[in-house]
């Protein structure tokens, strides 16, 4: 007689769906709760473990039974955790953070989001703060922290189910204290992001996101500074100062480049760099990696 391993596991996920799908409907559940549930992911896990243990520690209809209960025991878990929780705020929050410059010499600050909007910018009027940052966002509050040891500022959002759900918001207007230097890191999903950097000195720049749109405004370097981005399709847009050397590398599916006024365009990989890049102590180098990639690398030619 074969014994044939039968899990209660997955139809047990249908049947939490559909309770749920009805409590909501019935507007027994708000609908943001439903966000609470991927809280519960490790759950899958644990639930398919102990059903494995139970079915080989024990045989017979008791391991049925066990195996029943063991799932059922995580299914009135899991709504009681989402339906009795407190459920994470709806609508569009504001949060407004800051911290002190102290002794720090120089500072960095790392963005780990999801779809956002992100303003960044150079100041010399924060006085005594190192940053300041106002942020507009739905679900969960995001996170703001400096680790005054290595001057890194981290602003997070932890990632929830609101690409299931519900639409998530997060506009970051961030404030640098253009006397350190800083490095500057941003992990997202789809964005629009503009840094505006011309007052700061930077020690690099590393972007790493999906769709999205960066218009990147930098000011005189100091030594080779890379910049690096790496995404979906991607529209970048780089402005240096004239007279500043730089290179570009642009690899992805269908590249266009201009650069300097000189257009270009490939399947693969586009080069280009100022005649006096090679002998420049002073410059940028940009690595772009994408699938559609559009790059304008140019000189500001404001300066009279």
């Amino acid at each position: 007689m074969t014994n044939r391993y039968r899990s209660f596991f997955w139809p047990a996920i249908l049947i939490l769906v559909g309770v749920f799908a009805l409590l909501v409907n019935a507007g027994l559940v708000p609908a943001e709760r439903l966000d609470r549930l991927v809280d519960l992911w490790p759950l899958i896990l644990i639930v398919i473990g102990l059903e494995l243990v139970v079915r080989r520690a024990v045989k017979g209809p008791i391991a049925e039974i066990a195996a029943a209960l063991v799932v059922l025991l995580a299914i009135v878990g899991s709504a009681a955790y989402v339906a009795l929780g407190p459920a994470i705020p709806t609508g569009t929050q504001t949060l407004d953070e800051s911290a002190k410059l102290g002794n720090l010499d120089k500072a960095g600050v790392r963005v780990d989001v999801g779809a956002a909007n992100i303003m960044m910018q150079g100041s010399n009027s924060l006085g005594g703060n190192l940053f300041k940052a106002h942020i507009e966002y739905s679900g969960r509050k995001p996170d703001v922290g400096l680790d005054t040891s290595t001057g890194e500022v981290h602003i997070s959002q932890s990632n929830t189910s609101g690409f299931f759900f519900q639409n998530r918001r997060f506009i970051l207007s961030l404030q640098l204290n253009a006397s350190v230097p800083w490095k500057i890191a941003v992990n997202s999903g789809a964005s629009s992001d503009t840094f505006d950097l011309s007052s700061l000195h930077v020690s690099s720049i590393d972007v790493n996101t999906g769709a999205s749109h960066e218009t990147i405004n930098v000011g005189t370097p100091s030594g080779t500074v890379p910049i690096t981005i790496n995404g979906g399709a991607l529209t970048v847009n780089a402005h240096r100062p004239h007279g500043v050397a730089a290179s570009v590398a642009v690899s992805g599916g269908a590249v266009n480049l201009s650069f300097d006024g000189h257009q270009s365009h490939a399947v693969g990989t586009l080069n280009a760099q100022s005649g006096d890049y090679d002998s420049a102590t002073d410059r940028y180098q940009l690595r772009i990696n994408g699938g559609a990639c559009n790059v304008t690398v140019d000189q500001n030619l404001t300066e009279s």
